[in-house]
């Protein structure tokens, strides 16, 4: 970069969150004019869909993947039939849509104990934890995220972690 501009104070919400600044930033720099492009970096917004959409609408260049690939890969669930639709194995579980806390709970004794309920990654070892880890779970969910759909998974024990990105 040839120019560097303060978006905001250390707190992220204040500066890598602040879209308005930034894209203010990037009006006022007159970026539309020369290369018209921004890169979000890595984490924050370079993870945010809705961000690309408001670089796009705002005639610049979003470098970085497409915003449907980022709304694709930020849903674990949709994310998982994408990579199983390509017939890559994933981590036994249920990751659809009902979310019912019996059902869920029948899936957990489908896939077996231990299991995993993520956001929050709650480890599971006994059925008779289930439903306060369900509980525990969707509230830091929902408070972190907006949103309290979860996904049960097999707890594997020291596993590798492989990350596609």
């Amino acid at each position: 970069a040839d120019e560097t501009y303060l978006i905001g104070p250390a707190p992220s919400a204040q500066s890598y969150l602040n879209v308005e600044k930034i894209l203010a930033v990037a009006r006022a720099t007159g970026a539309q004019v020369l290369f018209g492009a921004i890169h979000p970096g890595y984490g924050f917004l370079s993870e945010n869909a809705d961000f690309a959409d408001r670089v796009k609408a705002g005639n610049l260049v979003f470098i970085g993947p497409s915003d449907d690939a980022i709304r694709s890969m930020g849903s674990k669930s949709e994310s998982k039939f994408i990579i199983q639709s390509a017939s890559v194995p994933v981590v036994p579980g249920y990751h659809g849509s009902n979310q019912d806390p019996s059902f869920l709970k029948s899936e957990a004794a489908k896939i077996g104990h231990p299991v995993l309920i993520k956001a929050g990654m709650r480890i599971v070892r006994d059925p008779s934890e289930f439903d306060e880890m369900l509980t525990s779970s969707r509230r830091e969910s929902l408070k972190s995220f907006g949103d309290d759909t979860v996904l049960v998974e097999k707890y594997l024990v020291r596993p590798r972690h492989v990350e596609v990105q």
